[in-house]
């Protein structure tokens, strides 16, 4: 029987190995047996409170009882939001007021932030749940389940400062881990170290293929990735083979000095996502760990986490770009004006409860007229190489003219991130000044900087301002937050 919902993988878990690990971390674990238990106990709860259908907010830390907050929610025909706990509660806010939760699960620390964002929706506190399950009314919610309904929303950055919610369904993400089990050869019980929030949509793939797989998840402590020697040491301690991290996690620990041959004999496996790998990461990686599987992934959060892949299978120097080479099985990818447009089962409905959102984003094939085929405008730039790989050039707005020349800002932080002794490397077009800004951190002199830019790129593309910076902020997800950059470079102009 085909799978329907992703609740099918954790059953068949629970049965098969129900004292084999799940998710262990911040917070405690549960074991499959144990997980499946207290998840059916929040979804027979969850049923007094809700409709199929219904969205449910969770309001908790990253951690093992979060994740049975999450499939409780779908036990109960339900589909979950986990919000980011250290964002601005007018924030918080604004996604309440967007999704229109049924009901909100938190944990005891967040109590008064829920009930003040929650309008009419119910809270309950997660660790309050009461045991004891109604198997009865979670097979009422199942048999009326079908593949087309919702699992999650995850929210992201909208252009307007209103946050916008991907809705994705059961039957997208059942296709994606189907075949991301199989084309990244991941075996049975395979242990994920799991960098993503669950907030952001790379931690989908862990969560999912280690319950398909019966492996395990370890969760990182966020604290870790502050600190490169003790990230690595828990690494190796917990066992963990497989990582799927964004580049900006991979290069702070390649950078670090902790990296050697040798080093993390056990980790067979490092995939990342999210933003442009440079190549001089990669190759620190694969100087330490040789025989170890890389594989670069591409998508927007809009098409179910990935949507295109490339296995490294050869050598790049560290001014190359890395591929993102591949079609996901079930996934067309089609270049219309130079933008990647995406379609297929991986795609999203469109926005929740944003109709105008969806309707610009989510488009007919202008390439088949002939019958209604939706695809999303990724606002991406790509190109194919002489191999037939699929190249990603940047964010259209992320290409800008000056002085008659079109230039890939991309191109430039490429270049920046290849020079020795940076370690990362982000560019801006400051539009009314007409000026590249280019801001790094680690030990190289600038002088060293110009000299390697001149050697890799053309006059018109080098940046006019060079900025050095201690620590890059980032995002709740690990990316670089090119926003707050920016702010913080206005505001030393400013000050100036």
């Amino acid at each position: 029987m085909s799978t329907r919902s992703v609740l099918d993988w954790l059953e068949e878990a629970a049965e098969a190995a129900p004292q084999s690990m799940a998710y262990d971390g911040p917070g405690g674990s549960y074991t499959w047996g144990a997980l499946r238990t207290r998840a059916r106990e929040t979804g027979t709860f969850l049923c007094a409170l809700t409709k199929p259908q219904q969205p449910v907010l969770i309001l908790m830390e990253k951690s093992p009882d979060c994740l049975c907050a999450m499939f409780g929610a779908v036990y109960a025909g339900c589909f979950y939001t986990p919000l980011d706990s250290s964002m601005p509660e007018a924030r918080m806010r604004m996604i309440a007021e967007t999704l229109q939760p049924s009901v909100i699960l938190f944990e005891e620390k967040f109590r008064d932030t829920a009930e003040r964002i929650a309008g009419d929706a119910k809270t309950a506190c997660f660790a309050e749940i009461p045991g004891g399950e109604d198997a009865g009314k979670l097979a009422e919610r199942r048999a009326g389940h079908i593949d087309t309904d919702l699992l999650y929303v995850l929210f992201t950055s909208g252009s307007t400062g209103v946050p916008k919610g991907v809705s994705i369904m059961h039957r997208s993400v059942v296709d994606f881990i189907e075949w991301a089990c199989g084309a990244l050869r991941l075996p049975e019980g395979v242990r994920f170290g799991s960098q993503a929030p669950f907030y952001f949509d790379n931690s989908v793939l862990d969560i999912y293929c280690a319950m398909k797989m019966r492996g395990s998840l370890h969760l990182i402590p966020r604290g870790d990735f502050m600190f490169p020697k003790k990230l690595a040491e828990r690494i190796s301690a917990e066992k963990i083979d497989t990582l799927f991290w964004v580049p900006s996690a991979l290069t702070a620990l390649a950078n670090a000095g902790v990296l050697a041959p040798g080093s993390l004999p056990g980790v067979k496996r490092v995939f990342f996502c999210g933003e442009t790998m440079p190549c001089a990461t990669l190759n620190r990686w694969k100087q330490a760990l040789p025989d170890a599987d890389y594989v670069n992934m591409y998508g927007p959060t809009e098409i179910t986490d990935v949507c295109a892949w490339y296995r490294v299978d050869r050598d790049f120097a560290d001014t190359d770009s890395l591929p993102i080479g591949f079609p996901c099985t079930n996934t067309r990818i089609e270049l219309i004006d130079g933008e990647i447009c995406v379609g297929g089962t991986c795609l999203s409905p469109g926005y929740y409860n944003a109709p105008e959102k969806t309707a610009a984003a989510f488009v007919q094939n202008p390439l088949r007229p002939q019958i209604r085929e939706t695809i999303y405008k990724t606002g991406d730039l790509g190109e194919y190489n002489d191999r037939g790989e699929l190249m990603f050039l940047g964010r259209r707005d992320s290409q800008i003219k000056r002085s008659g020349y079109r230039i890939e800002l991309g191109e430039v932080e490429c270049a920046l991130s290849a020079a020795d002794g940076v370690e990362l490397a982000c560019c801006w077009y400051d539009a009314p000044n007409e000026k590249i800004i280019a801001a790094f951190t680690g030990t190289a002199d600038e002088k060293d900087i110009r000299k390697a830019l001149k050697a890799a790129l053309p006059k018109y593309m080098l940046p006019d301002s060079l900025l050095r910076r201690e620590t890059m902020p980032r995002t709740g997800s690990g990316k670089i937050d090119r926003a707050a950059l920016k702010r913080e470079a206005e505001l030393e102009h400013t000050d100036r």
